[in-house]
């Protein structure tokens, strides 16, 4: 075999492979359904996650409030006034001030909204199915987190100022 046939059929070889690879990659895509690819780019992640004992529905939080509330409502197992015991058990010198199912990352939790013996808020997230206590938000925190940063800015403003009047 002459060096130019070996040539030619490496390159076409090459030509095969590429081609092989190509149509690999375009039927996977392909086998990719419309609704995996929308679900793919619409994650909607709640921060902080809670993983509850029962699942809500798909396509919940599209529908009324009213409609999602008594979705919600026939999917929990325990009361509202069962889950404000769990919340007043987390936070014992707590007040209630409102108890309601929510849609969580997929899970039917109550949101228990409090005072604490502190006068900040606090939100405790309560799984509809057990009554455990999934997890708490204190509303004061993220507060004074934001006010310390607009504290640190203004900081930075005032030794501008000063900096600038010196000179």
């Amino acid at each position: 075999m002459s060096f130019k046939e070996l040539s030619r059929r490496l390159v076409i070889g090459g030509a095969a492979a590429a081609g092989l690879t190509l149509g690999v990659a375009a039927l996977a895509d392909a086998a990719t359904t419309p609704d995996q690819q929308a679900a793919a780019e619409q994650v909607d992640v709640q921060e902080p996650s809670y993983n509850g004992s029962i699942e809500a529905p798909e396509g919940a939080e599209s529908q009324s409030e009213a409609d999602e509330a008594k979705a919600l409502e026939a999917l929990a197992t325990i009361t509202p006034d069962e889950a404000e015991q769990a919340a007043r058990a987390a936070v014992p010198d707590g007040t209630v001030n409102e108890v309601e199912l929510e849609d969580e990352n997929g899970s039917v939790v109550y949101g228990v909204e409090m005072t604490d013996a502190n006068g900040s808020e606090v939100d405790v997230k309560i799984d509809a199915g057990d009554g455990t206590v999934l997890g708490q938000e204190n509303e004061a925190d993220e507060g004074e987190e934001d006010e310390a940063d607009e504290g640190d800015e203004s900081e930075t403003d005032n030794d501008d100022a000063e900096g600038d009047e010196g000179q």
